[in-house]
């Protein structure tokens, strides 16, 4: 499975893009919203990792271009953000699924399975 990380903080990207190789999965990572609307209308992707606090381009924001053009990769929120109403602004843009940071690799791994099998309608 190739995911696409967008994320500037270096070492947090550092740690996810190893993490998630652990567990089989690949990840090319970008370090802002303008590379990461590129790197989604230019590449296949069976996952997003999406922080909102982006420069140049908001989380939000890019999610909601992705949307509005019919890309329906599935996308999880990774931030720091944790007020309710954050989470509610990001799901109903269309996040699939919406993570606080600090968080554990392992369930960052499982809800990136879950999230790609339900998109390729294998739930179990």
């Amino acid at each position: 499975m190739r995911i696409l990380l967008v994320e500037d903080d270096k070492l947090l990207g550092d740690g996810v893009q190893a993490g998630l190789a652990q567990s089989g999965i690949s990840v090319d990572w970008v370090r802002d919203g303008i590379a990461g609307e590129l790197a989604l209308r230019t590449g296949e992707y069976a996952g997003v990792v999406l922080d909102l606090g982006l420069p140049r381009l908001s989380g939000l924001e890019l999610l909601q271009r992705l949307r509005a053009r019919g890309n329906k990769v599935p996308v999880l929120i990774l931030t720091a953000r944790d007020r309710v109403e954050d989470r509610v602004k990001g799901l109903d843009a269309g996040a699939d699924d919406y993570l606080v940071k600090p968080f554990d690799l392992d369930e960052l791994a499982a809800r990136l399975r879950a999230l790609v099998r339900r998109a390729s309608g294998a739930a179990a």
